[in-house]
């Protein structure tokens, strides 16, 4: 919320009218001389009524599918709306956010049975319907500037125009930039990630896989040369979405697989296809979308046949 209200009020445009506009006024947001207070409230006016009407559509979905089959609510729909809502830019509309929140709870949560029984996460599948069915929300916006699409984030953008010179590792460790709400900041996301680590909440093995593969990749994508997107590891890390959802959404136990050597072959593959996407699809430089949501399908097939290779093995030891 502090970084998306310190980018507002720093590239704020007065000739911009439109509701959130109208909530700086209210609350009476100094455009001009902004402190502490204006910074705090510009971000909660940008964050706080579309995490409110995500939660209400979850909520309305969830309570249908809970009243058909007479069982109780999932409160998980609250966490999977916060998610989505850390996912999209500061300056989107609502219609995407009830649309996208909606087919998500619909489509990707209450047809497979509620929490922890579907095979996709309903938070990704929500934001992938809102690239895909409103790619041009924030086409031209003048304070939201290379977030169209929902695509990534404007250090991406200035990297292809710039190349190593624009980028600045430490600023990009803290989040001091435009980007989606809850992922410009890799300081706050480590936080996040080292408290569910010690409350055994969600696998290293996966992390670890997922660092593994963007350092592979990575590192074979700079040693061929001449590659559309010759950026090093480390700024495939600190840059876009990645480590928000590696943390937050890959983790999650429903879309991400059961064995711990399952764990590492996911991630690893995701690792590799997540910078393979970025360095030959510069026209949607963030790509972890698309590559978790296909890696997640993939899941069940990953433990398959590390449980076929683990009883093949047993049986051929017992001789």
């Amino acid at each position: 919320m502090i970084n998306t209200g310190y980018q507002y009020l720093s590239a704020f445009d007065k000739g911009v009218q439109g509701w959130r506009e109208s909530l700086t006024g209210v609350f009476n947001v100094d455009h001009l001389d902004p402190g502490s207070y204006d910074v705090l409230a510009a971000g909660l006016i940008h964050v706080l009524p579309v995490f409110a009407m995500a939660a209400v559509v979850a909520g309305f979905c969830e309570r249908l599918f809970a009243n058909k089959r007479n069982r109780p609510i999932d409160t998980g729909v609250i966490y999977t709306a916060l998610l989505f809502t850390l996912l999209m830019p500061p300056g989107v509309g609502m219609i995407p956010i009830v649309f996208g929140m909606a087919f998500a709870i619909i489509f990707a949560h209450g047809v497979f049975g509620g929490e922890g029984k579907s095979f996709l996460s309903p938070a990704l599948v929500a934001v992938a319907v809102v690239q895909i069915t409103f790619p041009s929300t924030l086409t031209n916006h003048p304070i939201w500037t290379n977030l169209n699409g929902f695509a990534g984030t404007r250090d991406f953008a200035v990297f292809h125009e710039q190349g190593m010179a624009s980028f600045d590792g430490w600023q990009a460790f803290l989040g001091n930039s435009q980007g989606l709400m809850g992922t410009t900041s890799l300081l706050a996301i480590l936080i996040g990630g080292a408290l569910l680590l010690y409350g055994r909440i969600i696998s290293w093995r996966l992390l670890a896989g997922l660092l593994v593969g963007v350092v592979i990749m990575a590192t074979f994508c700079n040693w061929l040369g001449g590659g559309i997107l010759d950026l090093p590891w480390y700024g495939h890390v600190m840059l876009g979405s990645f480590a928000f959802t590696a943390i937050f959404i890959a983790t999650d136990p429903s879309s991400s697989s059961a064995t711990n050597s399952g764990r590492w072959i996911q991630g690893i593959l995701a690792g590799v296809l997540l910078v393979f996407m970025r360095v030959v699809n510069p026209s949607h430089p963030d790509s972890v979308v698309p590559v978790l949501l296909l890696v997640s399908m993939t899941a069940p097939l990953i433990d398959h046949i590390v449980i076929w290779f683990n009883i093949r093995r047993r049986r051929i030891g017992h001789g």
